[in-house]
């Protein structure tokens, strides 16, 4: 039986078509970088001079009427110094000044000065065409956006949309997940999902384009990289959140496990785990599930059916892939009993809550 629906947010990305916007664009961010830098100045003497924090009050005084000047709206600089502070918050610390050397394109926007219209939309008099290729759910509302720009230059529409949903409820209740490196998913069902090395894929390609100094080929080999990954991990999170209600996962970070093998770090930062691990959440979520991260210490080293360490440990020992327990004589696999830990440690916090 579905439950009633929920308010569900998400983030649906366009490309934009016009590149006669392209310019006007590129003069919007760089009217969004000097409100930030200007902001940002304020934050950073407030607090050196008199060890206070700076408030949205303040510097919505401070840049009362700058849209007469600016080809940007009100509504977006008030997102942009809310974003700054968001910033400030989260990390405390002094924030890095924006600048078109250093940091991509970026014009963020609220719904009040935005209309959506389908396949096009309009902001501060300008008309907007993009590929609309997914259409928004029925009953969305867009609460805020932003225009942002990739490395090529290309241009996209970035809109955060809340819509009512009644999504289908998993098929099977639990499962277990490892984080590996030639393996990229392994389950505690025994399923194991691997993903081909689109880095490796490409390397020669890349080689020649990088050896004759072309950089925009060089940015379009790294984004077909890029897309390439995004796709498997999209489809497969997705088969995964559909399939399974809940779901645990180590608490793996490529920071954790770097190793003097400059092989091994690049097929680490090549497995992308923060960006599998967040699509699972957010889908999971959506369909009312759980998800998890579980401590992944002695994971690979504790038998999953006697609890006894007894297996292979940390880096050195990545060649072992099977052993056998000392203790109850099982024959695990090490990804596996991995991903079955897991599963057991899941269990256990939502039974301790």
């Amino acid at each position: 039986m579905l439950k009633s629906p929920q308010m569900e947010t998400i983030t649906y990305q366009y490309r934009i078509k016009d590149n006669s916007l392209k310019k006007t664009l590129i003069k919007m961010s760089s009217e969004v970088n000097f409100v930030w830098n200007f902001a940002n100045n304020i934050i950073q003497k407030r607090w050196k001079e008199s060890r206070q924090y700076t408030d949205e009050k303040l510097l919505s005084g401070l840049t009362k009427g700058a849209s007469k000047e600016l080809e940007i709206n009100s509504q977006t600089i008030q997102a942009v110094y809310e974003e700054l502070l968001k910033r400030v918050k989260r990390h405390k610390k002094q924030i890095r000044f924006r600048s078109r050397k250093r940091k991509l394109g970026w014009i963020p926007f609220k719904g009040q000065t935005f209309k959506f219209c389908g396949n096009y939309s309009t902001y501060n008099g300008y008309k907007i065409r993009y590929w609309y290729h997914r259409p928004l759910p029925e009953g969305a509302v867009v609460k805020t956006g932003s225009f942002s720009e990739d490395a090529l230059g290309r241009w996209y529409l970035n809109l955060v949309v809340t819509f009512p949903e009644y999504l289908e409820p998993a098929l099977n209740e639990s499962v277990g997940i490892d984080l590996g490196i030639k393996t990229t998913l392994t389950c505690s069902d025994g399923v194991k999902f691997e993903r081909p090395s689109f880095t490796t894929n490409n390397s020669e390609a890349l080689a020649k384009a990088q050896k004759y100094r072309k950089k925009r080929q060089t940015k379009k080999i790294h984004a077909k990289i890029k897309n390439q990954r995004k796709d498997w991990n999209h489809k497969t999170t997705f088969s995964l959140a559909k399939k399974f209600k809940n779901i645990f996962v180590g608490d793996t970070s490529s920071q954790d496990i770097l190793t003097e093998i400059n092989n091994i770090n690049k097929a680490i930062y090549d497995a992308s785990w923060f960006e599998l691990k967040t699509l699972l959440s957010y889908k999971v979520l959506r369909r009312q599930g759980v998800f998890q991260e579980v401590s992944e210490l002695y994971s690979t080293e504790t038998c999953s059916v006697c609890l006894v360490k007894s297996g292979p440990s940390g880096v050195k020992s990545l060649k072992i892939r099977e052993w056998t327990c000392s203790v109850c004589k099982t024959l695990h696999d090490r990804d596996i009993n991995a991903a079955r830990n897991h599963l057991r440690l899941g269990h256990e916090s939502l039974r301790a809550a």
